[in-house]
């Protein structure tokens, strides 16, 4: 019994040594290269939408906006064809899934704001005012694709547009790398999350037509 307990440890011994030839072996053909890249604010040229306009109302929301922080993306939104009603009346959008999209190839996620203000609906026909017609978005879902950097924030649950910038989305300091939607999608030709409350007073029947525009700092509100 002595004998094999000898003989067992000296084969121990002996593959431990040949591992450690063999290691050693290795480790006298291993080199060390480098691997390199510099990086720098994107163009914004090119950026993909992060939702699938095809087969909504606006097909075509790009607006031609490039540059490292900037808006490539806003949907138009139609109400579509109504009825005047005898009192007041709420029309929803006709668009399933209009939204705003903000691109940041920045570098360094230094954080941004999206506002948005609306003009007065004006008639086609002689530009008289639709009087206090207002226009809601509601319920927005911050939306991406593959994206790593930590989401923005919707800024209110419901907000109601007027003739000045109020916010709409933003991204704090280490937030909002990359491309970000604002989504306010709904049923498609009658999207309750976007609606236009048009009071009866003074109601004209002829097309009118409003300004959205968007807002985007280089700064979170």
């Amino acid at each position: 019994m002595k004998k094999q307990i000898l003989a067992s440890v000296a084969l121990s011994a002996l593959t431990l040594s040949i591992a450690g030839q063999a290691v050693y072996a290795n480790e006298a053909n291993l080199q060390d290269t480098q691997a390199d890249v510099t990086l720098k604010a994107g163009s914004g040229k090119d950026v993909k939408p992060v939702v699938d306009p095809t087969g909504d109302t606006d097909e075509n929301p790009a607006t031609g906006a490039e540059g490292a922080l900037s808006i490539p993306y806003a949907s138009s939104i139609s109400f579509g064809e109504q009825e005047i009603q005898q009192g007041d009346a709420t029309y929803f959008a006709q668009n399933e899934k209009p939204f705003v999209q903000v691109n940041d190839t920045r570098g360094g996620a230094e954080g941004w704001a999206l506002s948005a203000s609306i003009s007065e609906f004006k008639g086609v026909t002689n530009q008289n005012v639709l009087k206090g017609a207002q226009l809601t978005l509601a319920n927005g879902q911050v939306t991406t694709e593959s994206n790593q950097s930590e989401a923005p924030t919707i800024a209110s649950n419901s907000l109601t547009l007027n003739d000045s910038l109020q916010p709409v989305m933003s991204a704090e300091k280490g937030k909002g790398a990359g491309a970000w939607a604002a989504l306010f999608q709904g049923e498609k030709g009658k999207n309750e999350n976007v609606k236009l409350f048009v009071p009866r007073a003074g109601v004209e029947a002829q097309a009118y037509t409003a300004t959205i525009t968007w807002g985007l700092s280089d700064a979170p509100a």
